[in-house]
């Protein structure tokens, strides 16, 4: 299936598609409260493609087709179909001209279809068993990984001709080129992200170990530079260059611009407040403990929100937060930010809380307790740092 998303646009600017009820969450994120809030939107505009037949096509495709990978110069598609003996290459070029030239063979369901012979740029001949994913390098070949016949299969995208071919182990699905699905690939590596394992590992959890392995593909002939464990062919998982990521996805927040209502900016603005049920605890995270790491007051059936402050302003340390018995499992703190985790004490006793993430030698000091008294009890809201206290001004 082909879309002409411009077209839809076009029709959308002239005011054309329904309104139909639809009740959906719109997400926004802000860098500066590191909280996320949620509009609930109540109805959706859509296109009918039987009311708009020139924004969706379809093209006949040998056979039962899974994969459908554009080469880097947005010219060639390729058309994997897993039960076929050949690849179909489709052109876009020839697209727009048979859509151009009504060069249909009817249509389905409203949907015009367009001739095969038509769209086609050519097929790659015997190229393997199974053909499912294709990625592509920057010298204008493609890499395709077969999963009947276990392989990757290095052909050129304009001539069509299989240059090169490698086994893997075993039942190939998913594949990766760093960039591949880009305009501009990196294309040193690929990686196979196999299915199968068979019996190349021990089973040594709930799940058998699945394989990858890491091919040269700088030179003419692929070379396996690394075969190893790992969880089951993880889909579409891309690859680019470390230095491309490091930036985006860094967080460093500065602790003066912390604009989080619930920020705790020192370890000298930490607190815990009761407000009705719900207790709310300020606290910070540090190398290497948690203020205050000694709570009571905390009653059975209170809403306990814990909003963590991470002090550090060192790139690499964030810290994690957990308690025994909350529904989340924990929540990760980047430095600068804040997070909150709920959690709802259903019994009496003491309750730990830890950092999940390690961060130094004294780690494993990043850890304290909440003390949940009866629900109905006097018990007053205490805390510290290292021992429990009565905070200036408790009980006035």
């Amino acid at each position: 299936m082909a879309v002409n998303w411009k077209k839809a646009e076009e029709y959308i600017a002239q005011g054309k598609g329904k309104i139909e009820k639809a009740k959906y969450a719109h997400n926004t994120y802000s860098e500066k409260t590191h909280m996320a809030t949620t509009k609930m939107e109540e109805e959706v505009l859509v296109l009918d493609v039987a009311e708009f037949p020139d924004i969706v096509y379809f093209i006949p495709c040998p056979k039962s087709p899974h994969g459908t990978d554009v080469d880097p110069t947005g010219e060639y598609i390729v058309g994997s179909g897993k039960l076929a003996a050949m690849m179909p290459v489709f052109s876009f070029s020839k697209i727009q001209k048979a859509i151009a030239d009504k060069a249909f063979e009817g249509d389905f369901n409203g949907i015009p279809v367009i001739k095969y012979e038509a769209a086609l740029h050519g097929e790659v001949k015997k190229p393997g068993l199974g053909p499912l994913h294709t990625e592509f390098d920057a010298n204008g070949n493609a890499y395709t990984s077969f999963f009947v016949s276990s392989e990757i299969v290095k052909w050129n995208v304009k001539t069509l001709e299989v240059l090169d071919r490698v086994p893997t182990y075993y039942s190939v699905g998913h594949l990766s080129v760093p960039g591949g699905p880009t305009s501009k690939p990196h294309g040193k590596y690929v990686i196979a992200y196999n299915k199968i394992t068979k019996d190349r590992y021990l089973p040594t959890g709930p799940e058998l170990t699945q394989s990858a392995q890491l091919y040269d593909i700088s030179g003419d002939k692929m070379r396996l530079l690394l075969d190893f464990p790992t969880t089951g062919e993880p889909h579409y998982a891309e690859s680019i260059p470390a230095s491309l990521i490091m930036p985006n996805s860094t967080k460093i927040y500065k602790i003066e611009e912390n604009e989080n209502p619930y920020v705790a900016k020192g370890e000298g603005q930490t607190k815990v407040e009761r407000k009705g049920n719900e207790v709310h605890v300020y606290m910070t995270a540090i190398r290497s403990h948690l203020t205050p790491d000694n709570i009571e007051g905390v009653k059975v059936g209170d809403d306990v929100y814990f909003h963590v402050t991470n002090l550090e302003q060192d790139w690499d340390v964030p810290h994690g937060f957990a308690i025994k018995g909350a529904l989340n499992a924990e929540i990760l703190i980047m430095p600068g930010e804040t997070q909150t985790l709920k959690w709802k004490p259903l019994a009496p006793g003491v309750v730990p809380f830890y950092c999940t993430d390690f961060c130094s030698a004294l780690h494993q000091e990043m850890q304290g307790y909440v003390r949940v008294s009866p629900a109905g009890s006097s018990t007053p809201i205490k805390y510290s740092t290292g021992k429990i206290e009565e905070p200036a001004g408790a009980g006035k």
